[in-house]
Parts: structure tokens; C-alpha cells; sequence
């Protein structure tokens, strides 16, 4: 399995500069996926409800970026240096695994030791699950080199631009909010439309009466104290800030065990 029998600049030997050339457009492709994920992850809840004020998580968005931008386009890179397919494959799922690993195991609280003897033992099987993202990558590149050669080249090559991005863009889709985190945004929205009514909880929540007027942006988490709950942030144009926990239990109407301001 290799590059179709030849280079991307057509000759039959694998010279370094070929190598180069594979690994900066694998690097592309994959920063493009990568990116179009991220963007896709950071504002698909805004699309899908107008009617909440969700606003977008920058600081998950500046983290992201990064990390799967980057990363995919180290794995691109790795994925097409090598003019031997399997090999290229099997580097590029290695390379994917144990950058996901490394990101998620020094975000945890596991010692040092811990954390490697996981990412040796688990290395493996997870790169086996990434084994379809290098595949993916390296079917662009291979495609882009078969384009190369072909007429209307540019515009083969765009159709294939479009086509990773709009992967990317799919995969991002799957980050939405669950049901459960909108219901629960939609539970504490309806109680800011006035929360000085009687009966309201948010009245003797300092603060908040009196910016029942004011715009603000709401962003929904799952609740690290509980399994069942989610956190609703909220951020008023002052720069005010008010965290609810709200509890949902399957079937019955929700409620929120807490709501403090500036968190």
C-alpha cells in the first residue's frame, strides 16, 4: 500500500523533499479538521437554540485549538512522511494516542508514575481507535497526490479542502449540548425573565433582581457534585457572574440546589 506507486511531485523515489511535501500537506488537511471541529464544537449549541442567550466558552475554545488543530496536524504530518502506507498508518494512530492520552492523563490528578505505566498499557488499544483518523488523512493526501496529475487539478484539490472540513465540522457536531444540559438552561432562563416575582429563588440571590433588565450569556456544564445535575454560568454585560446547579432527575420537573454569584 503505498502513495499509488508515486510521489506527489510524480517520480518513483522517495526523496526527502517528497517526504516534506507529503508531511506539510498532511499537516494541512489535518489542521483544517481540526480547526473546522473546533469551530463547529464551540458554536453548534448557538445555532441550534436561538431562543437561549448561550454565548461561547473562549477559554475552551482557546484550549481546543491547540490541542486538536495541532495535534491533528502533527498526526497528519506523521501519517504521510512515510511513502509505505501501513507504515504510515501505524506511526499516525501511535502518534494520535498518545497525544489524546498525554493531554487527558496530566489534565487528571493521577501521580507521575501512574500516569505512565497507563500510557504504556493503554497506548495500544487506543491506537488501535485512532487507527480511522490517520486512515483518513492519509486517504486526503493520497488523493491530493492522485489530483496532482489530473486535469482541473485546483479544482479536485478544493472539492477535497471542502471535504475535510466539512468532516471536521461534522465530527464538531457531536459536541453539542446534551437534551438535559439545555433543559436545564431553559429552567434557569425562564427564572431571570423576572426574578423578583413571588415565589422566584433567584430573588434573595444578591444581585440579580436588580439586573433583570440587563443582557447576559449563559454557558451549561455537567455538574462535578453530582451525576445528575448541570451547571448553568452566567455572565451579565456588567461582567456579573451567577453559577446555579440545577438537579434533573429522569421524569420529573427540575430544580437547582444552588445559585451563587460571582463564580
Amino acid at each position: 500500500m503505498t502513495m499509488y506507486g508515486h510521489n506527489m511531485d510524480g517520480l518513483d523515489t522517495d526523496t526527502r523533499q517528497a517526504k516534506l511535501k507529503r508531511a506539510l500537506f498532511g499537516a494541512l488537511y489535518g489542521f483544517l479538521g481540526g480547526t473546522a471541529f473546533v469551530l463547529m464544537a464551540a458554536f453548534i449549541d448557538i445555532w441550534l437554540h436561538p431562543e437561549l442567550p448561550l454565548g461561547v466558552n473562549w477559554s475552551a475554545f482557546t484550549l481546543r485549538w491547540p490541542l486538536v488543530g495541532l495535534g491533528l496536524a502533527i498526526v497528519g504530518a506523521v501519517t504521510c512522511w512515510w511513502h509505505e502506507g501501513w507504515q504510515g498508518l501505524l506511526s499516525g494512530a501511535v502518534v494520535a494516542a498518545a497525544l489524546a492520552l498525554i493531554v487527558s492523563l496530566f489534565a487528571s490528578q493521577v501521580d507521575t508514575g501512574m500516569k505512565f505505566i497507563v500510557l504504556v498499557f493503554v497506548l495500544i488499544p487506543v491506537a488501535a481507535m485512532t487507527l480511522p483518523v490517520a486512515y483518513l488523512l492519509r486517504w486526503f493526501i493520497e488523493r491530493h497526490a492522485v489530483a496532482l496529475h489530473m486535469e482541473r487539478s485546483g479544482l479536485r484539490i478544493a472539492g477535497l479542502i471542502l471535504l475535510v472540513i466539512a468532516l471536521g465540522a461534522a465530527g464538531g457536531y457531536f459536541m453539542k449540548s446534551s437534551a438535559r444540559g439545555i433543559q436545564a438552561a431553559h429552567f434557569i432562563h425562564n427564572l431571570l425573565q423576572d426574578p423578583s416575582a413571588e415565589n422566584n429563588p433567584l430573588v434573595s440571590v444578591a444581585g440579580v433582581p436588580e439586573r433583570s433588565d440587563m443582557p447576559y450569556q449563559m454557558f451549561s456544564t455537567r455538574s462535578e457534585s453530582s451525576t445528575e445535575a448541570f451547571d448553568i454560568h452566567i455572565e451579565y454585560a456588567d461582567n456579573y457572574k451567577l453559577l446555579c446547579t440545577v438537579i434533573l432527575y429522569p421524569g420529573r420537573i427540575p430544580f437547582f440546589s444552588r445559585c451563587q454569584a460571582g463564580k
